[in-house]
């Protein structure tokens, strides 16, 4: 080629646009491998090099996941992530992005292009279930991220998380210890991988307790609901079904506080007639009325590890998998919202 060689030519000769040869050579994510490696490899062949630009921080973003628009993404877990994030990001020197999206828009196979229009260069995924569909997609350019809690592709990989079976089984194991065996428990996300663990650790403690399951005591949301809505109406039926449980063990703050006022509205005092316990340990829960015992989960430690992970994995120093750390735990924290076991007919 003897006239000179500018993006425009480069993008005629290869019978791609002008924008794609531009993204090529910036090592956009939008751009496939094979068609990357296509652009590049006639730049360097006419000893083409783009204008040089000013360096672009890279940007880290929260990708979160809700199964409808009425679900916010905003929730005592999510807000903890993303500050874990935002801590990681600061001493770095990065920058920081939110994208939420329902479950049908993320699957929509824009996502991509979305992500490089606002030169995003990595995602930690929050809320993801198994209709998640878009890591298809992330898989095929490939696009650097990782998974909080769910790997909807069965994997084990881009994958950081907890033990929520043996969390759950310690949350259960506490409140037979204080003598409770009608012990319920409202499931959620019951749709997700960390439902089904939790419900996996629940039915692991009344096991090994010798109690056998009761599946009126098991309570699963519909996937969408609110957690307010969920815990208020459920309680409700739960307890008009099921007047001899001492114990509700939920799986969410907002779920505890819907719960809460279901039992108040029963004429049930907590812990008096029936314990509560949740996961999560938002600073709120230690000041409801009574304090909540929880499970607490390292969310916001979480959040700042995923990050870390994901820069790596976008300056190439990345682990294929992030090891094991003994603060990747549970940790059950007892307040005022549990107690031992009422003497009342048919609890024991």
């Amino acid at each position: 080629m003897s006239a000179k060689v500018t993006l425009k030519t480069l993008s005629e000769e290869l019978g791609v646009s002008v924008a794609t040869v531009s993204k090529a050579l910036s090592n956009s994510p939008e751009i496939s491998p094979e068609t990357k490696q296509r652009i590049c490899g006639k730049a360097h062949e006419y000893g083409f090099r783009p204008r040089p630009t000013a360096a672009r921080t890279t940007n880290i973003c929260a990708l979160i996941q809700t199964p409808s628009p009425e679900v916010s993404c905003f929730s005592p877990y999510t807000v903890a992530v993303m500050e874990g994030m935002m801590a990681y990001l600061r001493e770095a020197g990065l920058g920081f992005s939110l994208y939420s999206d329902e479950t049908a828009g993320l699957n929509g196979g824009t996502l991509l292009r979305q992500l490089g229009s606002r030169n995003i260069h990595g995602a930690v995924i929050l809320n993801a279930d198994e209709h998640s569909r878009y890591y298809e997609e992330f898989d095929r350019v490939p696009f650097h991220y990782c998974s909080l809690h769910t790997d909807p592709r069965n994997t084990g990989t881009r994958l950081l998380s907890i033990d929520h079976t043996q969390a759950a089984y310690e949350a259960v194991r506490y409140l037979l210890q204080l003598g409770h065996r009608r012990i319920a428990t409202l499931v959620t996300p019951a749709h997700s991988q960390t439902g089904r663990a939790r419900l996996q650790g629940y039915r692991r403690a009344l096991e090994e307790a010798g109690l056998a399951e009761d599946p009126e005591l098991i309570v699963t949301s519909r996937r969408g609901r609110d957690g307010l809505e969920l815990g208020n109406h459920e309680t409700h039926r739960l307890m008009k079904r099921r007047p001899d449980v001492t114990a509700l063990f939920v799986m969410g703050e907002r779920v505890a506080l819907g719960a809460r006022h279901a039992l108040d509205d029963c004429g049930l005092g907590v812990p008096r007639d029936v314990s509560l316990m949740t996961f999560d340990d938002p600073p709120e829960a230690a000041y409801l009325s009574p304090p909540l015992t929880v499970m607490r989960m390292p969310n916001r430690r979480l959040g700042y590890a995923a990050a870390r992970w994901v820069h790596e994995m976008v300056t190439g120093t990345a682990p294929d998998e992030y090891p094991r750390e003994p603060w990747m735990r549970g940790e059950l924290v007892v307040r005022d919202s549990t107690g031992p076991a009422p003497a009342r007919p048919g609890t024991g």
